[in-house]
Order: structure tokens, then sequence, then C-alpha cells
């Protein structure tokens, strides 16, 4: 079972909610994977450079396997970090790297970089990566102001092309709000889309290995 996290835009947890359905999948029993094809934003430690997003996934559980395929540095899209750095990003190699690894997990969770339009490769967006591994996504949204539109404007793009969702999470729910737009936003996302609500994750104040997979746990 493999599925692509993808976000609305960049900042709004892909990051976490790939960790947090890592964990608790995990809990259950599953032999779990987290897949980066492309990292840009890459850390420099000593002579080599690692995957900030794998390393927050190793940090709360070492059994969680991870791969990158190209780590690149500079904090933008895959596709600038890969030309200004003179490497060619081959498609082949993702698809050959994400099969192999994948053979090792019950579960694996790709996650991407940016939204679904983020520029992956000089020739593809992340959308083309989607389809070249032909996986369903999992779209990443937060419930804010002006994020209404981002999200149907992912939905609308991933249908049209023929890219398979498997539902939308929630991130970054407050406790407590006064703001029209938070208050009304699952309500609202439903009058306009029928695409699965998958579940809704709540602000968690110092977050913890327990207190992340006890938000994730009925999810998936």
């Amino acid at each position: 079972m493999e599925y692509f996290i993808t976000g609305i835009d960049t900042d709004i947890g892909k990051t976490f909610v790939t960790k947090g359905l890592a964990l608790a999948q995990k809990a259950l029993g599953k032999k779990v994977g987290v897949y980066k094809p492309l990292q840009s934003g890459a850390i420099k430690y000593g002579d080599k450079f690692l995957a900030p997003d794998l390393e927050a996934v190793k940090a709360l559980s070492k059994s969680i396997n991870t791969q990158c395929s190209y780590l690149l540095e500079g904090e933008v899209s895959p596709a600038l970090a890969a030309r200004l750095a003179g490497i060619k990003i081959d498609i082949n190699k993702i698809k050959s790297d994400f099969k192999d690894f994948s053979l090792l997990n019950d579960i694996t969770f790709v996650e991407g970089a940016g939204g679904i339009l983020a520029p992956a490769t000089d020739e593809m967006l992340c959308a083309d990566l989607i389809k070249a591994l032909n996986i369903p996504i999992i779209i990443v949204t937060v419930p804010f102001l002006g994020r209404l539109n981002h999200t149907l404007l992912t939905i609308h793009y991933a249908k049209t092309n023929g890219i398979n969702i498997k539902g939308i999470i929630i991130n970054k729910l407050p406790n407590n709000s006064e703001d029209l737009a938070t208050i009304n936003f699952i309500k609202e996302l439903k009058m306009y889309t029928d695409t699965d609500i998958l579940g809704c994750i709540k602000e968690i104040k110092n977050p913890n290995k327990e207190s992340i997979i006890e938000s994730f746990k009925n999810i998936l």
C-alpha cells in the first residue's frame, strides 16, 4: 500500500502529517517506510547532506524505513535546486528507487515537495511525478482564510488529470477560534467537493511521539 502526501501549498504541515501517519501505522505493527523522491533545502552534516523531512521522522522512530533519491541544497523548488547544482534528475531512477523501497514495507508514504504543481524537474511538475509513480494522493490542507480556494483547486487539478485522491487531511485545526473562515472551513469544503475528509488534526502543544500517534490513530 502506497500513498503520496501532497499539499495545497508550502508550510501547511506535510512533514508533520507524513510522520504522524507513519508513526500511527507503525504502532499498529506494520512495516512502514517514508520515501522522499526529491529533497531541496538539504542540511549539510560534516561531509554529507541529510534530508530534514526524513530526519524529522527518524527523530521519533528509528524503526521506520526512510530513503531519499535526490538531496539538493537551497530553499527553492527541487527543479531549481537541481538546475543550480548542475544535477539532472532522472525520473526512471526515482521510479526504480520507489519500487525497490516499497517492497521493504507494508505501507509506504511518499512525501512531495510543495504543492501539486510545484516544479519537480525541468520537464515535470509534482503532479507528473505522482502520475509516474501511479499511486493515490492524500491532500494536506489547513482551515484558514483563502485555503478553501487552494484546496478546491488542488482537488480539481488532480481529478481532471487522472490522479486518484484517497482523501483530505485538515491540519492545524485550532482548538479554539473566532475566525469565521476557520470555523466554517469543514462545512464549506463539504459543500463544494465530495472528496473524503480522512481526518482533522488539531493543534498540539509540544507534540511528542505519543500525542502524535493519538491524533493519527484513526486515520487510514
